[in-house]
């Protein structure tokens, strides 16, 4: 069983090693109890780009 934690680790980790565009500043994953599942949002910065921070927010659900 993944932990809000180890998702979070994850993702920074696969955002760092393959998306060499984007420099991370926070990756926040909060556990769903009621629905199963792990809200993420993610905050990051584009290189080379003049604008502001940008986020990606969405639902992990358990596929079973």
């Amino acid at each position: 069983k993944l932990t809000a934690s180890e998702i979070a680790d994850e993702i920074t980790t696969t955002v760092e090693n393959f998306e060499p565009r984007v420099e991370l500043i926070e990756v926040d994953v909060q556990p769903d109890y009621d629905g199963g599942g792990f809200n993420v949002t993610i905050n990051y910065n584009i290189i080379g780009i003049d604008v502001l921070p940008q986020q990606l927010s969405f639902v992990l659900q358990p596929t079973r």
